[in-house]
């Protein structure tokens, strides 16, 4: 913990993380509450002031992709430095991770920010780096055991007939058949008014109905899957498990983290529902109809919207497909239409709308309303005009960090004096602990003005005319593009959604990709994704 303030001193600021993982990962499981007082506490006790706090349950702490902790990371390492501390309950809340937990805590401390424990003294300085890499260690160490007796244990349970977790399926429920005082073992019953419904479901489809016709009737009668309706995606999900037959397959990793080949996967015994010659015959029947047998479907172009365009009706907001017709003259066309009438079987009143239509319409209304210089300049100019006073915070705080690097440096070369002229030892253990300090501080400090540096120099580019009528030029090259591919991959950098409605198509979409692409440059498109998306309009003032 950073030295006591004096009185006058303003109170050091913080950021609290907290983190509840899936099982008692660190051998000393404490719930987010109890976690709270203890940090609080703390913080009263230290005259700190939390002003945020950021909650990931549920996620162990050997993974990266935790929402709370990195938008925690990024708050805390912007550069406004709304903190000093990111205040945890324990080293293993913060990560399991040694690697990820060093990079994390040095990016912290670059920028000023320092990670405190409640519940760990490691000391200051060198000490305390020392101490926390050692912890860290030890922690994804025992993450690694943890790791390796849960999946034999699984393997263990898999090979008794217990059931090792997950979602129950449809038509199943799960009881305890074993419990030795510590853990109950699970197996699988059936819940009968539910197998009920998939016998029948298998039965018509071995008398060769269609998804849409067994969807419907599920629906119409008011039969749910759990309280949900009825639709032509679950209902593949349920015909497509082998589970209702009398067994299923665990297939846990190996000690190393290898998913088994298929025929090393376990099989555990469950309560038949559908006798195997049907369930075959099913499968048979469904893979006859698979699209991937049948004969492409003519195409008069790439279809540009699907996963785009969704239903604007009120009470509907369900994703849009697309259809086939033949008009009078025999002439195949194309057209959206809504997915809950084909998916669900309910009617909706959103008209069927042809597809060159609207994708003319989306275009149309991209390159008017959107890459127009009126608009754009709109759009952009607040976040690309840094105020004077941000500027001039930076290149402050730049000034500063080349001071002090400078500093550093020449205390570094007085060291090495000092050797040569024979007054200190290599071996000397102040020589090494301070030559040792000062290059640490200089490597950080090189990483800062990087940072700062690659800050200034993305926010320099002003907006002009000419520069926004290149960029729209360019934007609108690339949306004309002869490659297909291309040219969907751009539209859907663009826009994340297009609402049809009886009278009205309202069009939203991405307004990070105009910031970084004015600032510098179109980005590349890695495959045929491009490599950033965020919102450009808000969704109260979407028509473009």
């Amino acid at each position: 913990m950073r030295k006591p303030q004096s009185p006058k001193a303003m109170r050091p600021k913080a950021f609290l993380y907290l983190r509840l993982s899936v099982d008692n990962e660190d051998g000393n499981a404490q719930s987010i509450d109890a976690q709270r007082y203890a940090a609080k506490e703390y913080a009263a006790r230290n005259d700190i002031e939390i002003v945020r706090e950021y909650v990931d349950s549920g996620l162990s702490g050997t993974l990266t992709k935790r929402p709370q902790f990195n938008q925690m990371i990024a708050e805390a390492t912007s550069v406004e430095r709304p903190v000093q501390i990111v205040l945890i309950y324990r080293q293993a809340r913060f990560a399991r991770n040694t690697r990820f937990f060093l990079n994390t805590v040095h990016e912290l401390a670059e920028c000023g920010v320092e990670m405190v424990s409640v519940t760990e003294n490691f000391g200051e300085g060198r000490t305390k780096r020392m101490g926390q890499t050692i912890t860290a260690m030890v922690d994804e160490q025992r993450a690694i055991d943890d790791a390796i007796y849960t999946r034999k244990s699984r393997r263990d349970n898999a090979r008794k007939g217990y059931y090792n977790g997950g979602p129950v399926p449809f038509g199943y429920k799960t009881f305890v058949a074993h419990s030795d005082g510590k853990k109950d073992r699970m197996k699988l019953a059936t819940v009968d008014d539910e197998a009920m419904v998939v016998r029948e479901i298998f039965a018509w489809a071995d008398q060769g109905r269609g998804g849409r016709w067994i969807v419907k009737t599920l629906n119409d009668r008011g039969a749910t899957l759990r309280g949900a309706k009825f639709s032509n995606g679950n209902l593949a999900g349920i015909l497509s498990r082998e589970i209702y037959t009398g067994v299923y397959y665990d297939k846990t990793a190996d000690d190393d983290g290898v998913v088994p080949d298929r025929e090393d996967w376990i099989a555990v015994p469950c309560p038949e529902i559908v006798d195997r010659d049907q369930f075959e015959r099913v499968a048979a029947l469904r893979a006859s109809r698979s699209p991937l047998r049948m004969a492409p479907h003519e195409a008069a172009g790439t279809t540009l919207l699907t996963g785009l365009a969704k239903c604007g009706m009120p009470d509907c907001g369900a994703g849009m497909t697309i259809g086939s017709g033949t008009s009078k003259s025999k002439k195949k066309y194309y057209y959206y239409k809504c997915n809950e009438r084909t998916n669900v079987g309910q009617r909706c009143t959103c008209p069927n709308v042809r597809r060159e239509k609207l994708d003319e319409a989306v275009f149309s209304a991209v390159e008017k309303r959107l890459l127009g210089r009126g608009r754009l300049q709109e759009l952009l100019k607040e976040v690309l005009e840094l105020s004077d006073d941000k500027r001039q915070r930076m290149e402050q705080e730049l000034t500063q960090a080349n001071a002090e690097r400078t500093r550093r440096r020449t205390a570094i070369d007085r060291l090495l004096g000092l050797i040569e002229e024979g007054i200190m030892k290599p071996s000397d253990p102040e020589f090494a602990l301070r030559l040792s300090d000062n290059r640490e501080a200089v490597a950080a400090i090189t990483s800062r003005i990087d940072v700062l540096e690659s800050q200034l120099a993305r926010r320099s580019r002003k907006i002009t005319p000419a520069v926004l009528d290149e960029f729209s030029q360019q934007l609108s090259a690339k949306l004309h593009d002869e490659d297909s591919t291309l040219r969907r991959a751009y539209l859907r950098m663009l826009v994340s959604e297009v609402k049809v409605s009886k009278d009205r198509v309202t069009i939203t979409g991405s307004k990070s990709v105009l910031e970084r692409g004015l600032a510098t440059g179109l980005p590349r498109l890695e495959g045929s994704v491009p490599i950033f998306d965020q919102k450009w309009c808000r969704l109260q003032d979407s028509n473009l």
